[in-house]
C-alpha cells in the first residue's frame, strides 16, 4: 500500500502461492492506488490482494478500491486483503471481497475463488 514499506506478509503469501503453481504480479511496496489500476487493466487478475502492516495505510486499501470502481475495473476481480491492523468488517467496509487472518487462510480463499471462475 501507498505509505506501507514493509513486505514480509506480502512476500510470504507469494512465496505459498508461487509454491502451488499460481502465477504472480508482485507490485511491489510502497504501491499508489495508479500502479495497481494499471495492473489490473494489464494483467487482468482473477484476484488483487492487498496487504498493510501499518493502521495509517490501510484506507489506502480503500483508495485502490474506489479507483478500481472509478476505471471501471472493480467487477472484474476480487479482492482480498489481509494485515495486522485489519479484521472482517474492517474489510468489508472498504470494499474487499474477502479478509485474511493469515498468509494460509489467503492461499486457501485465493485458491477457492479460482477453482470458482
Amino acid at each position: 500500500m501507498e505509505g506501507d514499506l514493509h513486505d514480509i506478509g506480502k512476500n510470504i503469501v507469494i512465496s505459498l502461492l508461487s509454491s502451488t503453481g499460481f502465477e504472480v504480479t508482485d507490485l511491489g511496496i510502497n504501491v499508489p492506488a495508479a500502479k495497481f489500476v494499471e495492473a489490473v487493466k494489464n494483467v487482468r487478475p482473477d484476484v488483487l490482494g492487498m496487504s498493510a502492516l501499518l493502521r495509517a495505510t490501510v484506507p489506502e486499501m480503500g483508495n485502490v478500491i474506489n479507483a478500481l470502481e472509478k476505471a471501471g475495473l472493480r467487477q472484474n476481480v476480487k479482492i482480498i486483503v489481509g494485515g495486522l491492523p485489519l479484521n472482517a468488517e474492517y474489510a468489508r467496509r472498504l470494499g474487499a471481497d474477502y479478509y485474511a487472518e493469515d498468509a494460509w487462510k489467503g492461499v486457501e480463499i485465493i485458491r477457492k475463488v479460482v477453482e470458482k471462475s
